[in-house]
């Protein structure tokens, strides 16, 4: 027996043609959202032939859209998540037996003003195979699980009540070709509905707005679809209306008549009818300034009675490619962007209108201009929304078969399947002004299927470069970008180094700009050197910018003992699953923005100040604005205190310009570090963000402040009864011939443990992932055999018979002996820290080195003078505001879905921690590093779910000398050389200083 869900060549059954998306009012629209009976069967097997028909008891009630893999009722599917292999062990295309089959039923009332006309259904998106049926009639079929599937029922539909079906299979050959680093659900993603039409309607509408640069004016043309099957009809006229952003009609509509003997009465489809607008001055659509117009169409029949009429927003402009450019409307743009999936950690992939412009207002208010649809087109919604807010698209096809790289697209039994994928996309999404490029997919190898696509998408839509990965070269492959140049318009690769990229801007001739896919990989706490990537693509022509992997971590929410999670792959007992790879985004699952989003903002921010000399330069990194609607202010802070403020006036320095001024401050302090900040904030409320949003800034260190000063010592009197302490007014500490053993403040116990030498952190996931084989290799695997996690110390104490103690630490490990000499020196009530370490060549690149305190509980209370508020790493500080901040410990804890390494604090002058009787404050000289947790290290290394955390009463304080970057392995590129630990003598100093 012949199944479609196991046949590649078969696309779909009754499905209607792809057309441009056209907005529907409510009067002509049915929504089918409540009212579906459901069941979910185990194997497609198991569903009765008159399941659509015969009426049982066994329904659960379900809204749509509903995947079942998120209804905690129907716990014999869940979702599975893996990023490269199929969820099952098969060979295209066949499926395993256990295929969870979900069955969907709603009764539907058809009024009765609509039974003289055309009526569809829309099926915006089923993962991965459905039926449809009718009355009890099969309807059609369809695959292809991100783009809407319409039918015409006009045929089957009755008056009055009227039986609907869907059976949906969750996996079906066309699986093999969505395994796109995502959940695997079942059900249905996005809306259903009815909507009706005359019998002579508008089939599709294809706008091709242009904009010249030299002449600031649009030209407008239009191809027309009419569709209908009316024998009866007479003449109908198109006609067209461009209105103005405002709503005000721009010149005379222009009109077109056909006849109807220009109609197919054999296909359907009617004629195309071509119209061209009058020339004329307009404003042009860009990301940073998305003018929109609305081009009103509308269908008249003879009798001048309009049938349908739809207003289409239009965006004018151009996007070309020439001598390693990408150009919107004759300016080089460089893309600021994130890739995104769709993604609601308690609906799955089912989100709202709401939900995405969340999203994407997230974006803009992180100056984030681009997004890559990865890996498929996303609804409707998703482009109205980056138009009308202002975001560049690259939108992709839905294919990718990363198990089967590098063979599907070559086979011709999926030729259909690709070429389809394509069409589709491009038939729905055309209109957007937002979308500047079209994507062949992803991780699918390069081959005739793809050149199938990419040949008529180059025909149909000449207006829009091509992008695809996999054509530069295969993967895995290195620098050698420069295949297929008919097969894609950009040079894009995936996760190239800094160095990479560069090289290519410096020796390679290929005219194509380069344009990262995906770099950056945001998993857990990552995003290590943004900086370097972005000083190169603003150093080396050619270099255009690139997407982010990705914006969101795809946990989804759970609970374990009473405590809220985020679950990953493994969680629901999947046999085959990649654990927490899922969650590799800038922002948690619920939206939070993570550390990483926040530097990227300050990375990529359109604006940038630079000190020269005893002026000031700012830059206008914006391609298409110039900076007069920004506000300017000013902050001056003497030792990270807010000492003098004030505001410039308003720039208007045009796109790729600078402006020299000067800031004039009064009455500067003599003393003290003096920092100046300068701000860009918005002087009126846009789209997406309020008035005084800070878009960009930059602050500047004008002197150094004082490094701290050992002063004469003053002992008060040392206790000769007990060989082992030291008293220096209200301080006191004990030692042994090892090891500080206790300090004591006005009678308080400071410390629960004696100091530990550090060179360990619980791994973040880019120093090798917890729970992954095939990770020794990396950071982590060199670490664990080593033996850091578990060095043996031996130390030895020696007293000065005064005021100094030297202890000599030797940690032996698997791999070599690290050798460290710390000096403790008591001045009054302050005890002066000093540690030589000393990394042997066999041991170099470890995690740290530093030290760490355990401080007894009741120390909370927590204020540091560095950068912040967020946590900083030495190659992700960008972002970092040099200030006093005030905070608690509580609030440095930093929940990534897998606990790891969070929360250091870099450039700290002092951090001071207290429990309400005493206060310890830190002083460092600026380069010092250091964090601190209610959870060990121990904990942290040991947990793979934030649920498996308790909070501890103690303070771990730890204080750093240096500590690796954090890089992005996890997929990509290790930490840069200059970031590492590498073998050497490392030096920390510091002043631990207690006050009641």
């Amino acid at each position: 027996m012949h199944h479609p869900w196991l046949d590649p060549e078969v696309t779909a059954l009754g499905r209607l043609p792809a057309y441009a998306s056209m907005r529907r009012s409510e009067d002509m629209m049915i929504q089918l959202i409540d009212g579906w009976r459901f069941q979910l069967k185990s194997h497609a097997s198991d569903v009765p032939s008159d399941w659509h028909t015969k009426e049982t008891k066994d329904w659960s009630e379900v809204n749509l859209p509903h995947l079942w893999t998120m209804d905690d009722r129907f716990d014999e599917d869940s979702p599975i998540y893996t990023n490269v292999v199929m969820p099952f062990r098969h060979e295209p295309p066949e499926l395993p037996q256990k295929n969870p089959t979900g069955l969907y039923r709603r009764t539907i009332n058809i009024p009765n003003h609509w039974t003289q006309d055309r009526i569809v259904i829309h099926i915006g998106g089923v993962e991965s195979f459905f039926f449809l049926y009718c009355n009890g009639q099969q309807v059609g079929y369809a695959k292809d699980s991100k783009l809407p599937s319409e039918f015409d029922l006009t045929n089957y539909l009755n008056e009055g009540a009227n039986e609907l079906a869907l059976r949906v299979l969750k996996f079906s050959d066309a699986s093999y070709i969505e395994d796109q680093d995502h959940w695997w659900h079942g059900g249905v993603h996005r809306h259903v509905y009815l909507y009706k039409t005359p019998s002579v309607f508008l089939q599709d509408v294809f706008i091709s707005p242009d904009f010249e640069t030299l002449t600031s004016s649009g030209r407008l043309a239009a191809k027309i679809r009419i569709g209908g099957r009316d024998r009866s009809s007479l003449a109908h006229t198109i006609e067209v209306q461009l209105r103005s952003p405002k709503g005000l009609k721009l010149g005379k509509p222009v009109r077109k008549t056909l006849k109807k003997d220009q109609f197919s009465y054999v296909t359907g489809k009617g004629p195309i009818v071509e119209l061209t607008l009058p020339k004329r001055k307009v404003k042009p659509w860009s990301a940073e300034n998305p003018t929109l117009y609305q081009l009103n169409v509308s269908l008249i029949n003879d009798s001048g009675q309009y049938l349908e009429s739809f207003d289409f927003n239009v965006g004018f402009r151009r996007v070309e490619i020439n001598n390693r450019e990408l150009k919107v409307n004759g300016a080089t743009i460089l893309i600021r962007g994130v890739n995104r999936h769709d993604h609601n950690p308690d609906s799955g992939r089912v989100l709202s209108r709401a939900q995405m412009r969340e999203d994407l207002l997230q974006m803009k208010r992180h100056n984030i201009n681009a997004v890559r649809t990865s890996h498929y087109p996303n609804d409707d919604a998703f482009y109205d929304l980056c138009d009308e807010l202002g975001l560049y698209v690259v939108d992709e096809a839905n294919i990718e078969a990363h198990h089967h790289y590098a063979r599907l697209g070559d086979e011709p039994v999926w030729a259909n399947q690709f070429l389809t994928r394509g069409q589709r996309m491009v038939e729905r999404d055309k209109n957007h002004p937002s979308i500047i490029m079209w994507s062949m997919g992803n991780e699918t190898g390069f081959g005739a299927n793809h050149m199938a696509m990419t040949g008529w998408i180059r025909q149909y839509d000449p207006s829009r470069p091509i992008h695809n990965e996999n054509a530069i070269c295969e993967q895995g492959v290195g620098r050698m970008w420069d295949d297929n140049v008919h097969g894609t318009d950009v040079i894009c690769p995936m996760y190239p180094s800094v160095e990479d990229i560069i090289e290519h801007a410096k020796h390679s001739d290929d005219p194509r700009p380069l344009i990262m896919c995906e770099f950056a990989h945001a998993m857990g706490n990552s995003c290590g050197n943004l900086k370097e990537y972005w000083d190169a693509i603003e150093t080396w022509h050619g270099l255009q910018g690139g997407f982010i992997w990705e914006w969101k971590d795809h946990g989804i929410r759970a609970e374990a003992n009473g405590i809220e999670y985020w679950a990953y792959g493994g969680d629901f007992g999947e046999e085959r699953h990649d654990l927490n790879f899922v969650c590799d985004g800038l922002c948690w699952p619920d939206g939070t923005p993570h550390s990483s989003l926040i530097e990227y903002k300050k990375v990529i921010q359109p604006i940038s100040v630079t000190r020269i000399g005893n002026h000031y330069r700012v830059t206008n990194k914006h391609d298409h604005i110039d900076l007069s609607g920004y506000s300017v202010d000013w902050v001056l802070l003497v030792d990270g205190e807010l000492k003098q403020k004030g505001r410039l006036p308003s720039f208007s320095t045009p796109p790729g310009h600078y402006e020299d001024f000067t800031i004039a401050v009064d009455k500067v302090p003599k003393h003290g570090e003096k920092v100046l900040r300068v701000e860009f904030s918005l002087k009126k409320a846009t789209s997406w963000a309020n008035r005084g949003h800070i878009v960009a800034w930059d602050q500047f260190v004008l002197n150094s402040g004082p490094h701290p000063r050992k002063r004469k010592p003053i002992v008060k009197a040392l206790n000769e009864q007990a060989a082992g302490q030291l008293n220096s007014d209200d301080l006191t500490i004990t030692f042994d011939s090892s090891s500080i053993n206790s300090i004591t403040f006005a009678g308080y116990n400071i410390i629960a443990a004696p100091p530990l030498l550090n060179f360990w952190r619980a791994p973040i996931d880019n120093d090798g992932i917890k729970g992954w084989s095939g990770q020794d290799h990396k950071a982590l695997g060199r670490w664990l055999r080593y033996g850091i996690d578990r060095l043996q110390w031996q130390h030895e104490l020696e007293f000065d018979g005064q005021r100094k103690l030297v202890q000599r630490s030797r940690g032996k490990c698997q791999g070599g002996l690290l050798e460290t000499i710390s000096t403790y020196e008591l001045d009054l009530n302050q005890l002066i820290v000093d540690h030589e370490f000393t990394v042997p060549l066999e041991l170099t690149d470890l995690p740290r080195v530093g030290v760490r305190w355990q401080l007894e509980p009741g120390f909370e209370e927590l204020a540091w003078y560095g950068l912040g508020p967020h946590e900083t790493y030495e190659d992700r500080k960008t972002s970092g505001v040099l200030q006093i901040h005030q905070s608690t410990v509580t609030e440095q804890y930093v929940p990534y879905i897998l606990p790891q390494e969070h929360g250091n604090l870099s450039e700290l002058r002092w951090l001071s921690v207290n429990d309400g009787r005493t206060s310890l404050k830190v002083s460092g000289n600026g380069r010092l590093q250091g964090s601190v947790s209610h959870y060990s290290q121990e904990t942290l290394t040991e947990a793979f779910h934030t649920y498996e955390l308790s909070l501890s009463p103690y303070t771990w304080l730890c204080l750093d000398s240096m500590q690796r970057g954090v890089g992005g392995a996890s997929c990509g590129p290790d930490t840069l050389d200059k970031y590492r630990v590498r073998h050497g003598k490392y030096r920390l100093s510091y002043g631990m200083e207690f006050t009641s």
